[in-house]
């Protein structure tokens, strides 16, 4: 028996089954392991704020969308109409309508999620006017998204009808409805992609930096292109074999995509300061001082400081002269004020030595 339920072994030989699942399954994980480690991060350091929790809410999402894309596959997803299984039609349509409000509704939380990291960012600053666009530009991301999401729950009369097929009744035109579901879609990624750049030109650190956190955020628009890409899609469903199968694909990449995003920034840092400390530990290792190196310093901690400080003892007075140690070895010389007795011996006290203390210290 194949994958695929009530189909002959050349129906399932033809569906596109595997790569629905190996897309689904490949994403989900490096999407749950990108927003797990954001929100230990978070956790850990700072504890969790809205955003995380919206960024939670929106893996989970993303994790219950990918299992019902890969139970569709069993009644039919992968396969023309023509060709799905009629013994396993209602189950199909059941579980491709339970994933078309959580689809939308899912990809609005990474959105949110990151207007509000954009809000704390800029609390307590004179950017009153981009936060007033920041929470204006939330709630209609959130309004726009639930509009979408009711529209596909109340999209046939009667309702049931959206998973019962055989049910007399009327629905809404798949082509308008599918247009204004990307439009919202499209047009919130764009503007969550672009809303923090000018904020962003205007920060007080280094250029590259600054390039740095642009093109982070500007990896949003590659979950515009999935959108697009996913639209590019409702002519094949309409006018041609009605074959999903990539509509399905792109909606998984938009999702997980989205969420891997919205956890860069957070990530980012650490990637950062763990390259520094690499790249001080090894460069640094032919340098008795040098940060990093034997000396034991450590990058983003207490600064290590090594005293170079003055000493004198019966031993070395008797060579004339006085040596400063670096951590009780002999490495260099002090200054004799006054000089030894004029017999020559050197006098046990009343000799008056200049010491010096350095320091150096490696951030």
């Amino acid at each position: 028996m194949g994958w695929v339920e009530n189909a002959t072994p050349e129906v399932n030989a033809i569906s596109e089954w595997p790569k629905i699942i190996a897309i689904c399954s490949v994403l989900s994980f490096f999407g749950l392991v990108i927003g797990c480690a954001r929100l230990w991060i978070r956790y850990t350091n700072h504890g969790l704020a809205a955003d995380d929790y919206m960024s939670a809410l929106s893996l989970v999402f993303a994790l219950a969308y990918s299992i019902l894309c890969i139970v569709q596959t069993k009644y039919g997803l992968g396969l023309p109409i023509a060709l799905r299984p009629k013994e396993s039609l209602i189950l199909y349509t059941r579980t491709n309508y339970a994933g078309r409000p959580i689809y939308q509704m899912g990809i609005s939380f990474f959105k949110v999620a990151l207007l509000i990291s954009y809000l704390r960012l800029f609390k307590g600053t004179h950017h009153v006017i981009y936060r007033r666009v920041v929470w204006i530009t939330m709630v209609a991301i959130v309004a726009g998204h639930i509009g979408c999401a009711l529209t596909l729950i109340f999209a046939c009369r009667p309702v049931h009808r959206s998973w019962n097929p055989n049910v007399e009744g009327t629905c809404l035109a798949p082509g308008p409805s599918f247009t204004a579901y990307a439009i919202v879609t499209i047009v919130s990624d764009v503007v969550v992609a672009i809303i923090p750049i000018p904020v962003l030109l205007k920060l007080k650190v280094h250029t590259g930096k600054k390039i740095g956190l642009i093109v982070i955020f500007l990896l949003g628009l590659f979950t515009t292109l999935c959108s697009i890409f996913r639209y590019q899609q409702i002519d094949r469903i309409q006018t041609g074999d009605g074959n999903s199968t990539m509509l399905i694909v792109w909606g998984v990449v938009e999702f997980n995509v989205g969420n891997m995003v919205s956890s860069l920034p957070f990530l980012a840092p650490i990637f950062l300061r763990r390259a520094k400390e690499y790249a001080s530990k090894y460069s640094g290792s032919g340098n008795q001082y040098g940060s990093g190196g034997r000396s034991g310093g450590r990058l983003g901690k207490v600064s290590d400081v090594y005293k170079l400080s003055s000493v004198t003892s019966s031993s070395q007075r008797k060579g004339g002269g006085t040596f400063a140690t670096v951590q009780g070895q002999s490495v260099g010389s002090e200054e004799n004020i006054l000089k030894s007795s004029t017999d020559g011996v050197a006098p046990e006290n009343g000799t008056i030595m200049k010491s010096v203390t350095y320091s150096v210290r490696v951030e």
